[in-house]
């Protein structure tokens, strides 16, 4: 009897022992992530060289990762959600979706780009700017818009293209953050006249960059329109980021609740805010760190723009209340 007792008292030993072990080598050596950011690959292999952690990655859109984490929820298929919309981590903690990790390295990022509870923090920023052709400006004898108001200038009447806030991130930035910067009151008129400049609008936030680039609008409002310049050397383009305010909002990352790897997860985000880890995003992806590291040439430093303090927790909220409030004022693209 004593004898059974021995050996089955080894035997869950030893089952305890084999499945704390394989825990320990998949902590150690694995990291599964969803990504909704450019060059994955150059970052998965860096992180790699740096911390001998193998990163298996799946691309996918914010809403995209949304579904499946909701769908997942129980049984994650993923330690780490990296990149995509601010607006869609705020929802994910809101549903419980992700878990909260303030990493020693998210002290060097402003308290606007991250969440207070460390569910999420952002890595790079999505900048709103102007993409102006020089070649099409000349010959409409116009100057490159450097402000907001000048943009908004009659002269600039059918010059300007955008992009539809009902499709667009860039689009209801651009609105929302108008509508901060001046207010309410004084906001909507100010669309109004920047709008009627505006003949028709794109689906696409990267839409407007490239029909400046091909010379169809003088200007063209965009995101991070330093990118397109930077692929483009040649081509009659200027970047502007309006000195009367700058908006932008925060590519995150973020530790998928109930993660099977959570310790590797950690060592993850805190890389990716270390100054390694950011010039490497900026390798991948060249846009603005939330650090203020040296930038690669091209890329704009952070404390070199006029940023607006936008509100990305209000007007996530409001957003169907000024979408609604711009259809209404604006029918002529519908």
């Amino acid at each position: 009897m004593r004898t059974l007792k021995f050996a089955g008292w080894f035997m869950a030993l030893g089952v305890a022992v084999c499945l704390s072990a394989g825990a320990a080598r998949a902590e150690e050596k694995k990291l599964t992530m969803y990504v909704a950011y450019g060059g994955p690959e150059v970052i998965a292999q860096k992180f790699e060289a740096a911390t001998g952690i193998k990163v298996e990655f799946l691309t996918m859109s914010s809403g995209e990762v949304l579904t499946r984490l909701r769908a997942e929820k129980a049984n994650p298929g993923a330690d780490v959600w990296f990149g995509g919309g601010s607006d869609a981590f705020i929802q994910a903690k809101k549903e419980g979706l992700t878990a909260p990790f303030k990493a020693p390295n998210a002290s060097r990022v402003d308290k606007a780009f991250k969440d207070p509870d460390g569910y999420w923090t952002g890595v790079s920023l999505v900048v709103v700017g102007f993409l102006a052709n020089t070649d099409r400006l000349a010959s409409k004898g116009l100057k490159v818009p450097m402000t907001w108001d000048a943009l908004a200038s009659p002269d600039f009447r059918d010059e300007v293209s955008a992009s539809n806030l009902n499709t667009s991130g860039t689009a209801y930035t651009t609105v929302s953050g108008v509508l901060q910067i001046k207010g309410e009151k004084a906001g909507w008129p100010f669309l109004e006249k920047l709008y009627a400049n505006i003949p028709f609008l794109t689906k696409s936030g990267s839409a407007p960059g490239k029909m400046a680039l091909s010379g169809e609008f003088a200007v063209g409002i965009a995101p991070d329109p330093h990118i397109l310049a930077n692929k483009n050397p040649g081509a009659p383009l200027a970047v502007v980021y309006p000195s009367d305010g700058v908006l932008a909002w925060p590519s995150p990352v973020s530790i998928i609740a109930n993660a099977k790897h959570p310790e590797n997860a950690k060592k993850f985000v805190d890389w990716c805010l270390s100054p390694e880890g950011q010039k490497v995003l900026m390798q991948a992806s060249p846009r603005v760190p939330t650090t203020d590291v040296e930038t690669l040439p091209g890329v704009p430093k952070l404390s070199d723009l006029n940023l607006v303090a936008y509100d990305i927790l209000r007007w996530g909220n409001e957003r169907e209340r000024v979408v609604a409030e711009f259809n209404k004022r604006f029918p002529k693209y519908q």
